[in-house]
């Protein structure tokens, strides 16, 4: 279902994704996943995709059924994340 929606705005030019992944951060990327982040809270990771999107918040699309990062999408490595879930 994630999928099918994230391809359904890709073709009217939507810009980026919001959504939690399993662990409970926040998920923001694109279609293509060249371009977002993972976030502690949801002001973030707004903040972040309006930012981006040159505050057009048409652009921006929360997923309520959530949303992971690919396997081909990096990140910077951090000092602080440890890429494991909370208990």
């Amino acid at each position: 279902m994630i999928q099918q929606d994230i391809k359904a705005a890709t073709t009217v030019g939507s810009c980026l994704f919001i959504g939690q992944n399993r662990c409970g951060r926040w998920v923001v990327r694109d279609a293509r996943s060249k371009c977002g982040g993972l976030f502690a809270d949801r002001t973030a990771a707004i903040r972040f995709a309006m930012y981006e999107c040159e505050g057009r918040p048409q652009s921006v699309i929360m997923l309520p059924d959530g949303l992971e990062l690919d396997a081909t999408f990096s990140l910077p490595i951090t000092a602080d994340y440890t890429g494991k879930c909370a208990a």
